[in-house]
């Protein structure tokens, strides 16, 4: 790579400005503030407007199912309460921080997502990347105009870090039960050679079937990390027979 022998792409066009482009809004208040129109190029995407991305009569029109509510940036749903342990799969950014205080600092979040876990962690004095795709919405812009750092990289691309500089990388809602156990092993790995010795991976609602949670479990084990918390409960929005797995799960020192 520094010899020059990691090839940049091979293309000569210019990128597309939106027709009404304007300055975006200070980080002083993009955090939580809906982005301007003006500043996204829609003909990528069914929707045109942002009032689009919000609306509960455009169904999957909204873009990527999985986070048909990513685009309300007013919703924090991670501070909202938790429910007795037995009855949900979520841990608080509050409890896991509290896992380790002061140390966490730099981190990734890999996921269907905007931002908002990035924006939550930023009042929290902690800088994280956010990877996605813009599975049929504007997922990176929507991020960046938060102010925030985007990531576009599918789930098969090697993560652009050094080894072992991440203090914590987590993941919800990408990484579930249609994966095949080769492939997750890939992206476990790369996972651990970013994250820094007794770093924190944090799997947030990994969903599948019954049947496979063991294997699943299996996967995430094979790691030999350390269990800080560790959580399996039954799915029970959608389909009976589903479940939720979370866990924190702290990177060993090895030699």
């Amino acid at each position: 790579m520094i010899s020059g022998c990691d090839p940049l792409p091979r293309r000569r066009c210019f990128s597309r400005t939106p027709p009404n482009y304007t300055k975006p809004m200070p980080s002083s208040n993009s955090l939580w503030n809906q982005p301007r129109d003006a500043n996204i190029l829609w003909s990528h995407y069914k929707c045109k407007d942002y009032q689009c991305l919000l609306s509960n009569q455009t169904g999957n029109k909204r873009g990527f199912f999985k986070c048909s509510d990513c685009f309300n940036l007013s919703k924090r749903g991670w501070e909202g309460p938790v429910n007795e342990p037995e009855e949900t799969a979520e841990f608080t950014i509050d409890q896991v921080l509290a896992l380790k205080p002061g140390e966490i600092r730099v981190g990734l979040d890999f996921g269907p997502s905007t931002g908002s876990f990035a924006a939550l962690m930023r009042e929290r004095n902690v800088t994280v990347a956010t990877a996605t795709l813009n599975l049929g919405a504007p997922f990176n812009e929507v991020i960046a105009l938060r102010g925030l750092l985007p990531l576009y990289v599918s789930i098969g691309s090697r993560l652009p870090f050094f080894d072992g500089t991440l203090d914590i990388v987590h993941s919800s809602l990408f990484l579930d039960g249609w994966v095949g156990a080769e492939l997750l092993q890939f992206v476990l790995f790369d996972w651990d050679r970013v994250l820094r010795p007794r770093g924190l991976l944090w799997v947030d609602r990994f969903f599948c079937k019954k049947g496979d949670v063991k294997m699943y479990g299996e996967e995430f084990e094979r790691l030999r990390y350390r269990k800080l918390l560790w959580r399996v409960v039954p799915k029970s929005d959608k389909f009976e027979g589903e479940y939720f797995f979370s866990a924190v799960l702290e990177k060993p020192l090895r030699t």
